[in-house]
């Protein structure tokens, strides 16, 4: 099974107001394909390893595998 961390840098954020304020619900707009960065692993602890230091820096990030080996 192999798996892979998708990233990219988050430059839709619009975090007005303060947190007592009510705004309206943000909804998902998918990246473009063409900004996403792709890294991949042979097992999800090492995904998830990376994935949390490319977070840390400020990155969406997801983690995806493919279904060779699933029941």
């Amino acid at each position: 099974m192999n798996f892979w961390v998708e990233y990219w840098n988050d430059t839709n954020k619009t975090d007005n107001g303060s947190h007592a304020q009510m705004k309206e619900q943000l909804h998902w707009v998918e990246p473009d394909p063409n900004i996403i960065s792709r890294r991949y692993f042979s097992t999800m602890v090492a995904a998830t390893e990376f994935s949390k230091v490319v977070k840390k820096k400020g990155n969406m990030v997801r983690i995806k595998q493919d279904g060779i080996g699933l029941l």
